[in-house]
């Protein structure tokens, strides 16, 4: 019987926690600050004077004044925004990022795999995969790999590299009763020791019209193998 599932979108959750100081790094704490200061001095020179019985001539000496203040405050906003908007671009140059998807063993390429990738720019450490098991009967994929089970802490995922598990081969886990979708959680650090959390829900059925010829690699191995089988 042909199951069917609602088809949604691809949905990715990525949160960071910093791992301390967060708020005194970015200018938050020196804007207030400033913009606090820059408004006392405003009450003081405005209620200094009684607003109510300043004439022409007082408004126009305190107009400099009042200029300067709202120049600085004006001033200093930009300051902090600018600042956290580098802060921003810093840590996209410095974070680890780490995706969970599908991809296809490259000796293999009938063979569907479940893959922890690094396209940040730093490296993940301490990192923690939790896979949900999906409302199915597993013995009956004949997984290569039981991903669905608690898996042990990775100490490091560099840039540019991955983690693969292979799952099994794409007409035990597609066909006419596929894989139910599953959800992929990602706990890991920055070297820095922020904290970062990310959620995947994968649907298997996006490797469904994905060719599983060999690779131009695997052709060598083959044609070089039956070389020297005839050689011998």
């Amino acid at each position: 019987m042909l199951r069917r599932f609602e088809v949604g979108k691809y949905s990715i959750r990525h949160d960071k926690s910093e791992a301390g100081g967060g708020y005194l790094a970015d200018g938050k704490v020196a804007l207030g600050l400033t913009i606090g200061l820059l408004s006392a001095v405003l009450l003081i020179v405005l209620l200094g004077g009684k607003l109510a019985d300043l004439d022409f001539n007082s408004l126009v000496d305190i107009t400099p004044i009042l200029i300067s203040i709202l120049v600085a405050g004006a001033s200093t906003f930009l300051a902090a925004r600018a600042l956290s908007e580098q802060g921003q671009a810093r840590e996209a140059a410095t974070d680890p990022v780490l995706v969970a998807h599908f991809g296809q063993r490259e000796d293999a390429r009938d063979v569907i795999t479940l893959n922890v990738t690094n396209v940040g720019a730093g490296a993940a450490i301490k990192v923690e995969l939790d896979v949900e098991e999906p409302d199915d009967d597993l013995m009956k994929r004949d997984l290569f790999v039981n991903v669905f089970v608690k898996h042990h802490i990775f100490s490091v995922i560099p840039q540019n590299r991955s983690v693969q598990f292979s799952l099994g081969f794409g007409w035990d886990l597609l066909g006419e009763n596929p894989l139910p979708p599953f959800s992929v959680t990602l706990r890991y650090e920055d070297l820095a020791g922020g904290r970062y959390r990310s959620d995947f829900t994968l649907d298997v059925r996006e490797m469904e019209k994905l060719s599983a010829d060999k690779s131009p690699e695997m052709r060598m191995v083959d044609a070089l193998e039956k070389i020297a089988k005839n050689s011998g």
